[in-house]
């Protein structure tokens, strides 16, 4: 198994989430510890990471994080959800 680590510092010219340039290992470390979901199409281009991804995580983290995210619509409930069940939560009555 290689280092997870090897590839840290090669970069990637534009990122389309934070619209600046930016670093393999910030991105593989961005959801929860996990790789951002457009990890291999910004990073193809730069070395075989669809096998890197393979070595380094299971089948199921990487269903997680190659996964499409949530819309704004759908994020905005979650949010909203959250918020009513804290304050039911936070309600003594």
């Amino acid at each position: 198994m290689s280092e997870i680590s090897q590839y840290d510092q090669v970069q990637h010219f534009w990122c389309p989430v934070l619209g600046q340039t930016i670093t393999f290992g910030y991105c593989r470390r961005t959801a929860e510890g996990l790789p951002c979901h457009r990890v291999v199409t910004c990073f193809s281009p730069h070395f075989a990471v669809e096998a890197f991804l393979a070595e380094h995580y299971t089948p199921a983290e990487q269903e997680r994080f190659l996964a499409p995210p949530k819309g704004r619509l759908q994020r905005v409930l979650d949010a909203l959800a959250q918020a009513q069940a804290q304050q039911k939560k936070d309600d003594p009555s």
